[in-house]
Parts: structure tokens; sequence; C-alpha cells
């Protein structure tokens, strides 16, 4: 009876201590003490941002919860935390925090580009498409949500609901550069290079100093067979920026096209003499000279671009051309009226061409290309090896 009368007594204590304590309110926090969470959530995802940059996604998932800790209406940090779960390949915990972001901020469209981009890579693309829509009705400056789109068009071969999507874009956006390269980039992967050409011309001229528009012109007319064109436009880019290696290279790899051997080779000799560690520079200006007929230094040059870069391909196939044509030479076009010796020479040098041939055949850049020569060498050998047999 006792124990009773004190279990009750105990209950009774607790039920009052609860009630006063429901009685208190909660003291708000002053601006001070908000501004100093906010302070921290900022500090706690700039450090997030930057190992994210650097590949160190395990620190930059701490870093994001410990802003969303510090401030659970911090609407980048659940962006940031949504790309986080997607490099993980963690698809729910990426939708999660997507939506929460959303929830946080329905306006804002940066939300729905990171689910919609989701859901797109799962294949999920109706899914994509209705969250991009979304995504457009509630903020429609946001470029990457057409691209979305339009991606999802594309896909379905839907083209002529991409180009009135992208046009819409260029309506909405008509001084934005990037609208300008999306429709641009859509015109060339649909191979509409002189579309893509018409589109790009006035906008280089708008914004001049964008490299990256004037490349994809130049991919455009060199598609187009516009050579000069597509070397007048590098010659631009070289004249904003004077350090641009790339853009010269690119021009001498034009100069290739056009046969204008002697040009290319001087705008190679100028990159070896600017850096003589890249490989490509050796590389290229060894098939400029292959193309010329100066084997003896082309392979000097090829050699030079394979030490200081083992796994370059084309330097391999280009090896495999000099050896290849030699041995056509010593082979010559009637069988019967050539040499033993050469006969024998011929197929050495079929041989070696294999070889180098034979580096190409897994890369997927070179394959088709490789296994062409290949079969040639071989049927080149067998021819030879008949004509050594009856002799």
């Amino acid at each position: 009876m006792i124990s009773r009368i004190v279990a009750i007594g105990t209950t009774l204590a607790a039920v009052l201590m609860l009630a006063c304590a429901s009685s208190q309110t909660v003291r708000p926090r002053t601006e001070d003490e908000l501004k100093a969470r906010r302070d921290q959530a900022q500090a706690s995802y700039s450090i997030a941002q930057q190992y994210f940059s650097q590949g160190d996604i395990e620190s930059a998932l701490k870093n994001f919860e410990a802003a969303l800790s510090a401030d659970s209406t911090f609407y980048e940090a659940y962006i940031g935390l949504g790309l986080v779960h997607r490099k993980q390949r963690d698809a729910a915990g990426a939708e999660e925090s997507f939506r929460k972001a959303m929830k946080v901020d329905p306006m804002r469209a940066k939300a729905y580009e990171g689910l919609g981009d989701l859901f797109l890579s799962m294949g999920q693309e109706d899914s994509a498409l209705a969250i991009y829509e979304a995504g457009l009705e509630k903020d429609s400056s946001l470029v990457d949500l057409y691209n979305g789109a339009a991606e999802v068009y594309v896909r379905r071969n839907q083209m002529d609901r991409a180009d009135s999507l992208y046009k819409a874009a260029m309506r909405r956006f008509p001084d934005d550069q990037n609208v300008q390269r999306l429709w641009a980039d859509f015109l060339y992967k649909q191979k509409r290079y002189k579309e893509a050409a018409d589109a790009l011309m006035p906008v280089v001229a708008r914004f001049p100093k964008i490299t990256t528009l004037r490349q994809r012109l130049v991919d455009a007319l060199i598609e187009l067979k516009r050579y000069d064109e597509a070397v007048a436009q590098l010659d631009t880019v070289v004249q904003n920026d004077p350090t641009d290696d790339q853009a010269l290279l690119r021009k001498g790899a034009v100069l290739m096209l056009q046969q204008k051997l002697k040009q290319a080779n001087a705008v190679f000799e100028m990159l070896v003499q600017r850096d003589s560690t890249k490989a490509d520079y050796y590389s290229y200006w060894g098939e400029a000279l292959v193309q010329q007929g100066n084997t003896g230094l082309a392979e000097a040059k090829l050699r030079k671009a394979l030490a200081l870069n083992p796994g370059l391909t084309q330097a391999y196939m280009d090896l495999g051309d000099i050896r290849r044509r030699a041995a056509d030479l010593k082979r010559g076009t009637n069988l019967t009226a050539t040499s033993t010796a050469n006969l024998k020479a011929a197929k050495a040098l079929y041989e070696e061409a294999k070889s180098y041939y034979g580096k190409g055949v897994t890369d997927p850049g070179y394959s088709d290309y490789a296994k062409t020569q290949l079969d040639y060498v071989d049927k080149s050998v067998s021819a030879v090896d008949k004509e050594l047999f009856i002799r």
C-alpha cells in the first residue's frame, strides 16, 4: 500500500513538473544569435564547396550537413548535399535533399534542375521532363532547365519540340550567351552545321571575348570545309589571348586539312619552341611531315612524342603509316616483277607496321582505323608470302 502511494506521488510530481515546463515560453534567439548561426552555416558551406571541388566527397558531406545543422533553411546547402549524394550514387538521398530545397524555397529553380538531372541520369525521362517544366513555371530564368527539357526531347527524337524550346529560351534571354551556346551546341550535335555557323556568327561578334562560342563556330566551319574562315576565327582567338596554345595547335591542324603543310609545320615548330614538353606538339608536327613526305624527320618527331607520352595512339598510327607506305613501295604493284630481297624487306616493314597499328585496336578513337589498316597489312603479307612460297 505504501509503495503504491509513493508511486502515485512520484507520478503526480512528474505531471506537475511537465506542466510547469510547458507553461514556460522558449526565449527567442536574438538577432545577433541568428546572425552567428548563419555565419557558422556559411563557413561550413564554403568549406564543403571547396572539398567538393577537390573531389573529397566525404568531407564535403560532413560540412554540408554541418551547415544545415546550423541553419536548416540554407537552400544552397541542400543543393550541395543533393549533388554529394548523387556522386555517391545515392539516388534516394539526392532526391530527398533536392525536395527539401524545394520546400525551403519553391520559387527557385536550382533544386528543380538538380532533381531533373538526377531523373534524366537514371533514364526516367517522364519524371525529368515534369520536374524541368515545373521549375520553368516557378522560375524561367535558369537556362539549364531549358537545356534539360530539350535533352529529353532529343532523346525521344522530338527535334521540333527541342527546337521550339530553345527558340523560346532565346526569346526569353536574347542577350544571354549561354542560351546562344546551348542552341549552337544543339544544332551542331544534330549535324546542322550551316545553321550552327549562321547562328554563331552574330553571337561571336556580340561576345568577342567568349572563346567557347568562337571555338564552337570553328567546329561548324570545319565540318562545312570552310577552312579559311575557321583559321580566321582561330587567329582572332589568339589575338585575344596570345597564350592560347591550344587555339594555335588547332590552327595548325586546320592548315593540315588544307594541305598547307609548310604553314602548318611553322605553327608546330613555334609551339615546340614555346613548350618542348608537350607530346601533342611533336605528334602533330610529325603527322604534317608524314603528309609532306619527309618521313625521316617525321619519325624523329613522332618518337619524341612517344618518349614524352608513351600512350599517344596517334603517334603509333603515324609510325604505322610510315612503315606501311615504305612496304608498299618495296612490294611494288606487280609482285612477280619484284625481287625476292624487296619482297622480304616489304614483309618485314608490314610486320613492323602491324605492331604499331595494334596499339590502336583498343582505343575507341582509333579502333576503326587501326583495324582497317591491320586488315590491309594482313592481306598484303599473305600475298607476299604466296609469291615467296612459289619461288
